[in-house]
């Protein structure tokens, strides 16, 4: 009895200094939030002045066959939301553009740009992303135009109502243009505007399964934790979330 009384007291004794140490917690919380805020700004910021180079670099792209078919199919996350009827429609990919605003540059557009394909009849499948407030992201989606019979994201429609109607098991089959309707999908996008596409020629020309050497603009490994909870990704294609093994 001796021994829980003493416990019991040891317990009040600490709620005063753990309660000091919570509050003094938040408080680095607090400027850490601040520092990342400050670090996507200016990355933002050098990412706009990369524009130009951004151009040339497309030039020599334009002689490499399924170059960004390749990036994102050696991306160790994004090859995961690639079904192999996707990568079909992707291999007329011709181009990924960011398009950052001037006045703002964490705000961009994606622009995914395919010659033409027996799929959609869109020469570009584009998102919008405003992260102006990070607590009410605004995003604006551009329909895809798909062809007769050609839809991909038709299964993923389907899946979908049946959830709703019978509780169906969750489709693993889901495709990843469902992306570009996706309501939110604010993570994947920054993982294909701050990692991909500047580091596009990295995911290019080594495996993904290689160790990567020397500096890139961002470490996926960092990306990963930062955007991804209890080992899923927000905003990955409807009723399709990756599990980081």
């Amino acid at each position: 009895m001796v021994h829980v009384s003493n416990d019991i007291k040891n317990e009040v004794e600490l709620e005063g200094p753990i309660k000091e140490l919570k509050q003094i917690n938040n408080d680095i919380n607090m400027i850490v939030e601040q520092l990342v805020d400050e670090e996507a700004a200016l990355h933002a910021k050098y990412e706009l002045k990369k524009a130009p180079l951004y151009k040339k670099r497309q030039e020599v792209i334009d002689q490499i066959p399924k170059f960004w078919l390749t990036c994102l199919e050696r991306h160790p996350v994004i090859t995961s939301l690639i079904e192999m009827d996707d990568a079909v429609a992707i291999s007329y990919l011709k181009s990924i553009e960011i398009q950052r605003s001037t006045e703002n540059p964490i705000n961009y557009k994606i622009e995914f740009c395919f010659g033409e394909n027996p799929y959609f009849s869109n020469d570009k499948l584009i998102k919008e992303f405003d992260f102006s407030d990070k607590d009410n992201i605004k995003v604006v989606n551009h329909s895809i135009d798909w062809k007769e019979n050609m839809d991909l994201t038709a299964t993923s429609k389907k899946s979908d109502e049946e959830e709703d109607s019978d509780d169906s098991l969750e489709n693993e089959d889901s495709s990843f243009f469902c992306w570009f309707s996706d309501e939110n999908g604010s993570d994947l996008a920054d993982l294909i505007a701050n990692d991909l596409f500047p580091n596009a020629d990295m995911y290019f020309i080594e495996d993904s399964e290689d160790d990567v050497d020397g500096d890139s603009d961002s470490d996926i490994f960092n990306e990963a934790n930062e955007i991804i909870s209890d080992g899923e990704i927000e905003g990955a294609p409807t009723t399709k979330r990756v599990k980081l093994v």
